[in-house]
């Protein structure tokens, strides 16, 4: 039996369920960056690539339905998706994550506040602090009708990936393939069973992180697949479904490697790609 004290022990697949902390995930992650997200260079890059990748491609897509897979409690990308599309799907593998969302729908008082992080998600889309009431109105929305799900890369039954084909016309994805997928084999089926839901010219837009084999949430190390750019690129081809295929990385600066003690990537990535048109 593993013994979780050690590190070589990495906690993975159902440990999510028992082990993962949603507030101590938010805590480690968005606490620091609350105030101001493009004080973070990686936070920064994320978002603005995102905003910038939407708004250009605009046209290309569809504005109906959008699927978020493995979402977790994290909702600044949702933001700026509800505001292309009246619906989105958001999954993810623990219900505890979904209870956070369903409670932030709901406007309790005890979930995360993401007032000060909205409000610099909006400076960085160009769009007034003061529309946040507004923007955060269409989210609520747009999750409402799209409705929260359970989603599993490692259950070859998942009934998310084994869904209609060609019912989204976004599929998004962040931070999620790289920490759930445990074999490069389950990554690849993965990137190609969420193509299949792709409606035909619609968007896969991902972001990961770069050659990461752990992460912390609190006290407890998580595994990570490992990724980079031509392995990502290598399983979006073999898809044979894929036009445009473009990944943009940065790279972590040194004294951010050196005081990061809560993982080992050494880049993020943003990826974006059309399915062909038949």
């Amino acid at each position: 039996m593993c013994d979780y004290s050690t590190d070589n022990c990495l906690l993975h697949t159902t440990d999510y369920k028992s082990r993962f902390d949603t507030v101590s995930y938010l805590q480690n992650f968005y606490s620091g960056v609350d105030i101001n997200p493009s004080e973070a260079p990686l936070a920064s890059f994320f978002l603005e690539k995102t905003v910038q990748i939407l708004h250009d491609e605009r046209n290309r897509f569809g504005n109906q339905k959008v699927l978020e897979f493995g979402g977790g409690p994290n909702l600044s990308a949702s933001l700026l998706l509800a505001q292309y599309a009246d619906s989105i799907r958001f999954c993810d593998y623990t219900q505890s994550n979904l209870n956070y969302v369903t409670d932030w729908i709901e406007q309790k008082s005890t979930v995360f506040d993401w007032t000060n992080y909205f409000e610099s998600v909006l400076t960085i889309a160009g769009t007034s602090k003061e529309k946040r009431i507004e923007w955060e109105s269409r989210l609520r929305d747009a999750l409402s009708r799209g409705g929260l799900s359970i989603c599993d890369v490692n259950d070859p039954g998942c009934p998310i990936l084994s869904g209609k084909s060609d019912d989204y016309d976004i599929i998004f994805s962040s931070f999620c393939l790289e920490a759930a997928c445990l074999t490069i084999d389950i990554f690849n089926e993965t990137i190609g069973k969420l193509v299949r839901l792709l409606k035909p010219g619609g968007l896969l837009l991902l972001v990961m992180v770069r050659n990461e084999s752990f992460y912390y949430v609190g006290a407890e190390k998580f595994f990570c697949l490992s990724l980079d750019e031509a392995k990502v690129k290598k399983a979006l081809q073999a898809t044979g479904e894929l036009v445009d295929i473009h990944i943009d990385s940065v790279d972590t600066r040194v004294e951010d490697q050196e005081r990061n003690t809560m993982s080992d990537f050494d880049g993020e990535m943003i990826i974006h790609a059309f399915k062909t048109i038949e």
